[in-house]
């Protein structure tokens, strides 16, 4: 599997300033950062949030493609330009000298990666002509295209809605200090505080440099 440097070097980048921002201090503050609570309002808020927009199988597909972050975009102009190419040399095998002369093409190319060239395969052996042949590429074409939109849709959800439970936990975090304040209890401020705080950094973090890339990513596929 190829990997995409540049996509690596700009997490590496945003982890690496996130870090030096943290590390940069005491040490007794490390673990400062680190708040489940916190965590628990913006990634449990963000996907039952995503799950209320959206089915769940459509919800699971879009975790997986959150790998795309790090795997370069498998479609370009040139392989594009091979793949009709392909299509277009199998036809005219296929009106020369029949299907016979087809199978022999096709077991030249590797199809397990390719789902469009699998299905042109299977439309070629079925016997369409060109009329039919070319409409239901066509449908498999738009429909493969509203999959993946589908899933940069419901990513990039994720990433507007996560700031959003990343506002609301400091909105939790400042009432939870201020019922502290109000009921003399001083020794639940810190961590009230560090929950107001922390959620909103949370939010932010995940939403453009998780859920936003991966939705871009998603979209160039």
């Amino acid at each position: 599997m190829r990997i995409a440097f540049s996509s690596i070097l700009g997490l590496i980048l945003g982890l690496g300033l996130l870090g030096y921002a943290v590390f940069g201090g005491e040490p007794a503050v490390y673990w400062g950062f680190v708040q489940p609570a916190g965590l628990a309002i913006v990634l449990g808020g963000t996907l039952a949030a995503t799950m209320v927009s959206y089915e769940g199988r459509y919800v699971w597909k879009a975790f997986g493609t959150l790998l795309q972050v790090v795997i370069p975009t498998s479609v370009s102009q040139k392989s594009l330009f091979g793949t009709v190419e392909t299509v277009i040399g199998w036809g005219r095998v296929g009106a020369k000298d029949g299907i016979a002369a087809l199978e022999s093409e096709f077991a030249k190319v590797d199809t397990e990666k390719d789902a469009f060239l699998h299905h042109c395969i299977q439309l070629f052996l079925a016997g369409y002509d060109k009329e039919n042949l070319k409409g239901k590429l066509d449908t498999f074409i738009n429909s493969s295209y509203q999959r993946n939109m589908v899933r940069a849709s419901i990513l990039n959800t994720m990433a507007n809605v996560a700031p959003a439970f990343g506002m609301l936990g400091t909105l939790i975090g400042l009432v939870l200090m201020l019922a502290s304040l109000d009921g003399g209890d001083s020794s639940s401020l810190g961590s009230a505080l560090s929950v107001a705080l922390l959620t909103t950094l949370y939010g932010t973090l995940f939403a453009q440099l998780i859920f936003k890339p991966a939705s871009r990513r998603a979209e160039q596929k």
